[in-house]
């Protein structure tokens, strides 16, 4: 009887800026041979491409350097990392992180990456329809910072074949980051629906951190999990014949059947159809079971055809976003809070044109469900009021009434008023074949 595989695959991260000590954790443990580090939301990458503008050698995740100090002696000693470093600049993630290997002396490291996500020179060429906008690019009045495609494991999978320690991927789909090492570990074809499919499910599972691991279940007084101070990242095991979610030995948290349950629906709209590059997943018929301790195993899913066009997440120049809060408290306050919004509305009215979107917010009152809940009055409510202009000079003078609103307020104290870029992501969708991604694999 054959030797039954098994491949324990762990997350590093969820998102850019996430903490890494409790993933360090996991690496001590040494129970996972990969980490799989996510770093991109739908406006990360979009301003990822606004520093890359500022400065060419910039644009990468900004955690890249921390986890290369972090975790090069694990890396040096055999664990392998996949994340999506590479943001808008995968080339600049490769040099980065080959330098720092050098700076640490890992000699014989070898990172890989995986370039062409970017499309931008070709987006307008194609015409790609945005669907949530009802028209065109070439139809957009806003400027367009970014056209990246969401990729899948096929390229990861391929590093890994030759030998990748380290990889950099650019707009890497989630669970694509845990798919191919799985795959390449246990030798399951990307052509397999079945295999594949298991596979995205863990990726799913594992991709928003802690979140599997109790993140998400505090709910004071009613629910709270063992030991919220240092929750443990979780991981995988992944076998021919059984697939467990578990957590850092010895941390707090709690995986089970909540926890993991919680997760398998997380952004997910159509449970039977969910689209990713490698599978068209289907989990409506998935099954959780605890099988021990912070140990739930996970069965049922099922694989379809992947789509035959890519996911493509395009960055608009909305402008600039102006924001600011201020309190009020005791008798009278909602109705101060109430004068302040009016007030702020007609000394803003000279340039109101310049204004494109504004919305005021009695936080305490009606910031979440408007007139929907019924409320007493209120001992105290936080105003929140944000414009959108496209243009700065305008942005500058709401920000200047804003600031100075507090001075003809009785009782109220105000925050500092502040300006940002806004930044704005859609979807569109791209055939494959317009797609040509490459792979590179250095030695440091």
């Amino acid at each position: 009887m054959g030797k039954r595989r098994t491949v324990r695959v762990g997350c590093g991260s969820a998102y850019d800026g996430d903490r890494l000590d409790w993933s360090v954790d996991l690496a001590r443990s040494g129970l996972v041979s990969y980490l799989g580090f996510d770093c991109l939301a739908e406006a990360t990458m979009t301003f990822a491409q606004l520093r890359r503008v500022l400065d060419p050698s910039a644009g990468y995740a900004h955690n890249l350097e921390p986890v290369v100090r972090d975790f090069g002696g694990f890396v040096a000693d055999g664990l392998k990392i996949v994340g999506n470093f590479g943001g808008s600049n995968t080339r600049a993630a490769v040099d980065t992180a080959v330098r720092l290997f050098r700076e640490q002396g890992r000699r014989g490291v070898r990172v890989g990456g995986v370039h062409g996500d970017d499309i931008r020179d070709r987006a307008f060429g194609l015409d790609l329809e945005l669907p949530d906008l009802g028209c065109r690019i070439s139809q957009v009045k806003e400027p367009v910072v970014s056209v990246n495609v969401y990729s899948g494991a096929a390229e990861v999978m391929e590093l890994l074949d030759r030998g990748a320690d380290f990889v950099i991927g650019g707009r890497t789909a989630d669970p694509s980051l845990y798919v191919a090492p799985i795959c390449h570990e246990l030798g399951w074809d990307l052509t397999d629906l079945q295999r594949v499919a298991e596979a995205t499910t863990v990726g799913h599972l594992l991709e928003c951190g802690i979140l599997v691991s109790g993140g998400r279940l505090a709910n004071a007084p009613h629910q709270l999990p063992a030991d919220a101070v240092r929750i443990g990242m979780p991981y995988a095991e992944v076998g021919d014949d059984r697939i467990v979610i578990s957590k850092t030995p010895e941390s707090g948290g709690v995986v089970d059947e909540r926890t993991v349950k919680l997760q398998l629906g997380y952004e997910i709209q159509d449970p039977a159809n969910y689209l990713t590059p490698d599978v068209t997943l289907d989990v409506s018929r998935t099954a959780v079971a605890v099988v021990g301790e912070n140990r739930v195993e996970v069965t049922g899913m099922t694989g379809k055809a992947r789509p035959e066009t890519l996911k493509v997440l395009v960055g608009l120049d909305l402008g600039w976003k102006v924001g600011a809060e201020m309190s009020f408290g005791g008798p009278g306050c909602l109705e101060r809070a109430e004068y302040a919004k009016e007030l702020l509305a007609a000394r803003c009215a000279e340039f109101s044109a310049g204004i494109v979107d504004s919305r005021a917010d009695l936080i305490g009152v009606d910031s979440l469900f408007g007139d929907r809940v019924a409320a007493g009055y209120p001992a105290e409510v936080r105003l929140r009021f944000a414009a959108r202009c496209p243009d700065e000079d305008v942005a500058r003078a709401y920000m200047f009434e804003a600031k100075h609103l507090s001075f003809s307020l009785a009782g109220a104290t105000a925050s500092t008023p502040s300006i940002e870029r806004f930044i704005g992501v859609t979807r569109a969708y791209v055939p494959r074949s317009a797609v040509s991604l490459e792979t590179e694999l250095v030695t440091v």
